[in-house]
Formats: C-alpha cells, sequence, structure tokens
C-alpha cells in the first residue's frame, strides 16, 4: 500500500469517527431525563440540550403548597434535571469518545 493510499484510508477512519462522534452528541441533545417533585407534585422533562420539555403536575398536590413554596419546588426540580441531562449527556459523549478513541 502506497503512502497516498494509508493517508486516504486514514483520512477516511478520522471523518468516520468524528461523524460517529457528531452523531452522538446530536443524540444526547435529544435524550430526555425526567425528574420526580416531592410529594407527587409530578415531574420535569429536560433534553440533553438543556430544553424544558415538560413540566407535569398533579393538581390535587399542588394544593397543598403555597404558591411561594410551589414556585420554590418547580425551580428546584427544573435544575436538577438540567443537572441530571447534561450529566447524562456528559456520559454518552464521553462514551462516544471512547469508542472513537478521539480524546
Amino acid at each position: 500500500m502506497s503512502y497516498a493510499d494509508e493517508l486516504e484510508n486514514l483520512v477516511n477512519e478520522i471523518h468516520t469517527k468524528v461523524a460517529a462522534v457528531k452523531q452522538a452528541g446530536e443524540d444526547a441533545d435529544r435524550a430526555r431525563t425526567t425528574h420526580q417533585l416531592p410529594g407527587d407534585l409530578g415531574m420535569i422533562t429536560v433534553a440533553g440540550s438543556g430544553e424544558l420539555v415538560e413540566v407535569a403536575l398533579d393538581v390535587p398536590a399542588m394544593k397543598a403548597y403555597t404558591a411561594t413554596s410551589l414556585a420554590q419546588q418547580l425551580l428546584r426540580g427544573i435544575h436538577a434535571a438540567e443537572r441530571d441531562a447534561h450529566a447524562q449527556r456528559d456520559a454518552m459523549m464521553a462514551l462516544a469518545q471512547q469508542k472513537a478513541r478521539i480524546v
């Protein structure tokens, strides 16, 4: 095999690995994480990209909270869901990079 052929094969391998990691990043951005709120209040779903996807609340359970405490629970839940989603995304990306042996 000539030097030029070896270089071409190496370039093709790099392109394949980069495409795989890029796809993994897109998948990780779409992956969803759901965080359960305390007291059966409901749940928060966030995508790996950080997008708030869904807030599902149990209306009867909400009545046990004041407006301020409900807002605090929701904010805590959103932050927790974001942390979980980012941790999941980071783990997915680390695995993809490890498989591709890029980093």
